[in-house]
């Protein structure tokens, strides 16, 4: 062997220890993934009959990672492993329990355990739930948690990684059975939603950056105060898993024009709808021109928010629906720009009157180049395009200087003003924030 081969022999070795590595440690949680814990596990069995194993992870329905975007929804997995580790370490027996990831990346957590005080710390976590502190750490709901539980039997005639597997397999059965006892509650929980109107509208302030002006609201809907739905993220993942999110969004719709009353001295009224929301409200709800005129609201002062996944599940007939919006006044705006869904040749194609730049352009963004770049670069695309931009989750002053100083002309989130009540939309037009 030459010396050049023994190089690159040396190279394609340490190239396989980092795969191996980067395989038994989850990036974002820092914990191990499962097969990187299959040894300490036989050696929890030794001298038992059985431990338990649990699965843990955030409840199915929510589409959390779809809706919230990839890198909010690392933060969250974070905070999740680190109350699972807390738990772990409170219990003061790590060495009868051993967290782990299913894989990298995976969305769900295994715990191995011979400590029978486990099952009531994981009860509580599950009923406690987690926290999402959302935009500026301000409460934004509560994700609730779910776990199945397993036991990895000794069997001499089986290898201990399949009765390590099929421990997990329980587990995992487990998990889906009380899933399914769940969806039976909550479609009954969504249906009385939808029948009593339940549905809680709030508005976010959207200003001028020149004089802080309002520009206009978007409307945010919002379930009961207190209950599963009252977070977006579990009334509009479950309604869509359901078979009802075109039947929740018309009535959430429904809710925000009923308020329409508040804007009758000007300013704009931004409205989400989905693709089955939009296909539901013109099938079902008269379509979204004529309902808007029949609460007696001008339709120049709608603007319609969609996001790539709306474009990307009809592209032509929504197309066709935009012009015919456009046409009766009502203007769109391509949401969660930079977030990972939209793409530049959709703006292209829709040509909005508005982009809205995520909030994860936003975050850091005074003390990162790129980010600001791209936002410079998206300024310029959307001037070529005639749009307006408008920033998304501005939380600190620094961020909005920055954006200031970029050329951003619209800003909303909250250092501009809360999403708040009907009611209290005065307080933001007399200046208060």
């Amino acid at each position: 062997m030459t010396v050049v081969d023994s190089r690159r022999s040396m190279a394609q070795l340490r190239l396989e220890v980092l795969k191996s590595r980067a395989l038994n440690r989850d990036p974002i949680t820092g914990l191990p993934t499962l097969p990187a814990v299959l040894e300490e596990v036989r050696k929890l069995l030794d001298g038992k009959e059985r431990i338990s194993v649990f699965q843990i992870g955030f409840e199915g329905e929510q589409n959390l990672e779809e809706r919230l975007g990839w890198s909010r929804y690392d933060e969250l997995l974070k905070m999740m492993a680190g109350r699972l580790k807390r738990m772990v370490e409170e219990l003061g027996a790590s060495e009868q329990t051993i967290l782990c990831q299913s894989g990298v990346f995976s969305e769900t957590f295994v715990l191995f355990s011979a400590d029978p005080r486990s099952l009531g710390e994981i009860l509580r976590v599950q009923e406690a739930g987690l926290v999402d502190p959302g935009e500026g750490g301000v409460h934004h709901g509560l994700l609730s948690i779910r776990s199945g539980r397993g036991a990895v039997i000794r069997d001499p005639k089986q290898r201990i990684e399949r009765c390590i597997y099929a421990g997990l397999e329980q587990a995992q059965s487990d998990w889906r059975r009380q899933g399914a006892l769940l969806d039976e509650e909550r479609m009954v929980e969504l249906r009385r939603l939808i029948r009593e109107r339940s549905i809680r509208t709030l508005f976010q302030p959207i200003r001028r950056m020149e004089d802080l002006g309002i520009e206009g609201f978007e409307a945010l809907s919002r379930g009961p105060d207190g209950g599963y739905f009252e977070m977006a993220e579990n009334l509009f993942g479950f309604a869509e898993r359901a078979g009802l999110l075109g039947e929740i969004e018309l009535l959430c719709l429904e809710k925000a024009l009923a308020n329409s009353h508040l804007f009758r001295d000007g300013g704009l009224l931004f409205l989400n709808l989905s693709n089955a929301g939009l296909e539901y409200v013109e099938a079902e709800g008269g379509g979204l021109v004529e309902l808007v005129g029949r609460k007696g609201f001008d339709t120049s002062r709608v603007v319609l928010e969609i996001t790539e996944r709306t474009f990307a599940e009809n592209p032509s007939v929504l197309q066709g629906r935009v012009e015919k919006f456009r046409q009766a006044g009502v203007r769109v705006a391509i949401d969660d720009m930079g977030a990972g869904y939209s793409s530049l040749h959709i703006v292209a194609e829709l040509r909005p009157d508005f982009i809205k730049l995520d909030q994860l352009l936003v975050r850091d963004l005074p003390s990162s180049t790129i980010k600001q770049n791209l936002v410079a670069a998206l300024l310029r695309f959307a001037k070529d395009t005639s749009s307006e931009v408008i920033a998304e989750g501005v939380e600190k002053a620094s961020e909005a200087q920055v954006l200031e100083k970029l050329g951003v002309g619209l800003v909303q989130g909250f250092h501009f003003g809360y999403p708040s009540l009907p009611s209290q939309i005065a307080e933001f037009r007399s200046g208060s924030a």
